[in-house]
Parts: C-alpha cells; structure tokens; sequence
C-alpha cells in the first residue's frame, strides 16, 4: 500500500499586498530598531553607490527578497541599532544582512503563516543596477528600496 503525499502550495497574493507588508516591514523595524520614522516614496531604481542586499527563500513560496539602502541610511541604521558610534564596513555589511532577514522574516511571516518557509543567508554587494523597485521609503538619512520576486504560490 503506498501512502499518499500532499502538495502544500502557498495561496496566492497580490502584489499591492505584498507591497503594503513590504512598507510596513520598513516603517516598523526602523523605527524598532533605529528610532527612525520613515515616509513613503515613489518607486525608483537603486542610486549607483547603494548598498544592495539579497535574500532567498524555500518554501511554497519560494522567491528572493531584494532590499537596497543608500550610503548615509545604512551607516545611520547600522550606528543606531548596534549603539556604535563608528561602522567598519564587515559590521555594515552585517547588518544590512541582518535588515534583510528581518524584512524576509516579517513579510513572510505576515503572508504565509500557514506554511513553512526556509530564508538563506543574505548575500550583501552592489544593488541591482536599473531595475525598478516597487517600494522604497526615506529614513531620516537616506531612502531604502525593497521588492520581493515571489515562485511557487497558488495561481
């Protein structure tokens, strides 16, 4: 006798919705975690000199999260929720790391709470160069950009 094996596929959402969690996740953990307020943006393409983090994720759904900071907002939010009054860059990048993860974290666990989801490591380099980003928000030293590419939900 075989047993049967369920296919767990995630529902669907739209992307306005994850749009709306994604703004969220911004305005709650900087000022959590930095004592900032933000404001809403227009959509942009990331400035040449952001600092870009990249973040996958397994699950139903499956996808990467790709968040990018310009210079002066990820020293600032890097200073504050670490307490430094200095940043080396290996501490920066960490923690733009760290910012990812909790944006992945808190979005997905909003989305799709009904499944179980795998998040990597966050990769931390150049910022996709040229490509839109749907949400972005100033902080109180720079803006942050964020979109989240999404496989692997219902139809």
């Amino acid at each position: 006798m075989s047993a049967a094996v369920a296919t767990v596929v995630a529902p669907r959402v739209e992307p306005a919705a994850i749009a709306d969690v994604l703004h969220a996740a911004l305005a709650e953990i900087l000022e959590v975690n930095a004592f900032e307020l933000t404001e809403p943006c227009d959509p942009d393409v990331a400035p040449p000199d952001a600092i870009g983090a990249s973040i996958a994720f397994r699950g139903p759904p499956s996808g990467t999260l790709y968040l990018w900071i310009e210079p002066a907002e990820a020293r600032a939010y890097a200073a504050t929720s670490l307490g430094l009054d200095e940043v080396e860059p290996a501490v920066l990048a960490d923690a733009i790391a760290e910012l990812a993860n909790v944006v992945a974290g808190y979005v997905l666990s909003r989305l799709w709470s009904e499944v179980c989801i795998a998040i990597d490591h966050a990769v931390v380099g150049a910022a996709r160069a040229g490509v839109p980003t749907p949400v972005v928000v100033m902080g109180e030293h720079g803006r942050i950009g964020v979109a989240m590419e999404v496989t692997g939900a219902a139809p």
